[in-house]
């Protein structure tokens, strides 16, 4: 009990500083935005709020659980009920045992916050045209023209991000990859074919090689290719290896996305997939986890402070400072599975092993005779 009401106290004193940053930058928007869907302000000033919490809370959920359970540990100390249990013939051992039962529900919490309730609080935020979320996430035509290399072929289009997502102002270049451009297939619009793996284009022209131009042998027959219009179509459903998940959700971090689009981009057949959509699964995986083996590090560490009467302020700042380095190591791991230096798994489960490994150092250290 003083283990859960300790790290939800730290947590909301997270809130609130959040908060009050966020609706610094924010405020004013929110209200304009409630009076252009011409909702009460209060009401969706108050939904906002719902909503980013939320996104804090996934974020900060971890750490409040270590500066919890550490603080807890440290005013059991302070008010000696450690030494006299301790005569009594308790161990650290049952003291672990109960931050396992805190782990076990802390972690339930943290899978719950990372698998829905932040996918859908974000995306929510995008829907309404709110905050951070609603400018980088809203559906519409993103700005500027886009390259995807796809099937060994190059396409440049503009992404129009949406529940049916769809291209627009596309050129799809074949055979460029491979040294050998066959012909370039130019569409006004793009959408998602009932076929998988199909788009059907609207406003079709295909620019072709005459046979044996640019053949000549040359250091480089892009130079002596010229294009000619070889014929138009009004409609025309061409195989595209593009999955729709990856246009609708294009440009947003994978650990923002719902599950079920997440897992599919991960599958085998999508040409686009990146290294943070791994490490977005394994990462919500990891989240069972995460919470307990920061709160298994802070009540490893609070004993440290001192004993009895004898408690050192100095070494406080130092233990506390070793929760500050285990985000950081958490923060960095997870950075580097996102850009594929290290594997979805090892960057996902990397920090949690560095919190375990200093906790059964800290338990070493309490185990030495004094």
């Amino acid at each position: 009990g003083a283990h859960l009401k300790a790290a939800l106290l730290v947590m909301t004193m997270f809130l609130i500083i959040a908060w009050a940053i966020d609706l610094a930058q924010t405020l004013d928007d929110v209200l304009v935005r409630a009076d252009e869907l011409g909702q009460n302000r209060a009401g969706l000033l108050a939904l906002y709020l719902g909503y980013r919490g939320v996104d804090i809370a996934t974020r900060l959920f971890p750490v409040a659980c270590f500066i919890g359970v550490f603080a807890a540990e440290l005013m059991r100390l302070f008010g000696r009920e450690t030494v006299i249990l301790s005569a009594a013939g308790w161990s650290p051992r049952q003291t672990l045992a109960v931050v396992c039962m805190f782990a076990a529900m802390t972690g339930s919490v943290q899978f719950m916050l990372e698998r829905w309730w932040r996918p859908a609080a974000v995306f929510a935020q995008a829907d309404l045209g709110l905050g951070g979320y609603g400018r980088r996430f809203a559906s519409g035509e993103i700005e500027g023209h886009r390259w995807f290399v796809v099937d060994g072929n190059v396409l440049r289009a503009r992404v129009v991000r949406d529940t049916t997502p769809a291209l627009a102002d596309l050129e799809l270049y074949r055979g460029v990859v491979a040294g050998d451009l066959k012909d370039v297939l130019v569409a006004g619009h793009a959408e998602p074919a009932e076929r998988p793996g199909f788009w059907r284009l609207e406003d079709v022209a295909l620019w072709s090689r005459l046979p044996g131009d640019g053949e000549s042998g040359g250091e480089s027959s892009y130079s002596q290719t010229s294009l000619y219009l070889i014929s138009r179509y009004p409609t025309l459903e061409l195989h595209l290896p593009l999955l729709p998940e990856t246009l609708s959700y294009y440009d947003v971090p994978a650990f923002y996305l719902p599950q079920e689009p997440l897992e599919r981009l991960s599958a085998p057949d999508n040409p686009l997939k990146g290294p943070d959509v791994d490490a977005a699964l394994w990462r919500r995986w990891a989240a069972l986890l995460l919470p307990g083996a920061y709160a298994l590090l802070g009540a490893s560490l609070a004993p440290i402070a001192g004993s009895g009467r004898i408690v050192a302020p100095a070494r406080i700042v130092v233990l506390a400072l070793c929760g500050y380095f285990a985000l950081v190591a958490t923060k960095v791991s997870w950075a580097m599975g996102e850009i594929g230096a290290l594997s979805g798994f090892t960057s996902s489960w990397l920090s949690i092993a560095l919190a375990l490994a200093g906790t059964l150092i800290a338990q070493r250290v309490l185990a030495r005779p004094h």
